[in-house]
């Protein structure tokens, strides 16, 4: 029995190594090209790439929201009436005298007003003021009650002397001093008026009308 007992016992012991050789599959090499085609790992960026990167990032057009762009709109319109209302600067604006209007304008009293009213026109010389300065901003209010009656007058360039600036005559650049007709509609029963500027007071007494004065040729055809 004696003989038996070795080959017996490496019998048995190549059954029990069987079953665990087969569970492990042998190593196989990776097919060709696969090596190559695994993403390599990034290079972190250097200080100066991330901060290209980001001056990139900050320049690049985006669209504004409607919020942003209405914020934006707002700020301009604050910052020219900004500037508008500080045109005149230490400049002054000077009455030449006043008269009620019968020429050509394009403004025209509304018949359906609760208030009478005329056109009236008002000569006045501007000097040392700022390029931001805007003849529409000159209100014309009462004289004695200081009610307005609005701005945006129809503003005819004339002359230093008084006489109507020819087309081809350049109008005087600020802070050079121009003078300009300012037609207005105003209450026919009102004497005397004054003119502000963004609030401030151009005129310190009240003005009263006189009897005549330029009158605008009307177009042709008209």
């Amino acid at each position: 029995m004696t003989e038996f007992t070795l080959p017996l016992r490496l019998a048995a012991l190549s059954l029990l190594l069987l079953p665990c050789a087969c569970e492990k599959a042998p190593p196989q090499s990776p097919p060709p090209g696969a090596a190559s085609e695994a993403p390599l790992p990034a290079a972190p960026a250097s200080p100066a790439e991330e901060e290209s990167i980001l001056i990139e990032a900050a320049q690049k057009p985006r669209q504004l929201s409607p919020e942003e762009q209405q914020q934006v709109i707002d700020g301009i319109l604050q910052a020219r009436a900004k500037q508008q209302a500080e045109g005149l600067g230490t400049g002054t604006v000077k009455v030449n005298g006043a008269w009620p209007y019968t020429g050509y304008s394009v403004l025209a009293p509304d018949p359906a007003a609760a208030i009478e009213a005329r056109l009236v026109a008002v000569d006045v010389t501007v000097a040392g003021h700022t390029p931001f300065f805007d003849l529409d901003d000159i209100e014309i209010v009462d004289g004695a009650t200081l009610v307005s009656y609005g701005s945006d007058p129809h503003a005819e360039p004339l002359r230093l002397d008084g006489t109507l600036l020819p087309a081809e005559e350049a109008i005087p650049d600020a802070p050079a001093a121009s003078r300009w007709l300012l037609i207005y509609a105003f209450p026919k029963a009102t004497k005397s008026f004054r003119l502000l500027y963004w609030g401030k007071t151009l005129t310190p007494e009240p003005v009263e009308f006189g009897k005549a004065g330029l009158s605008l040729p009307y177009p042709p055809g008209e």
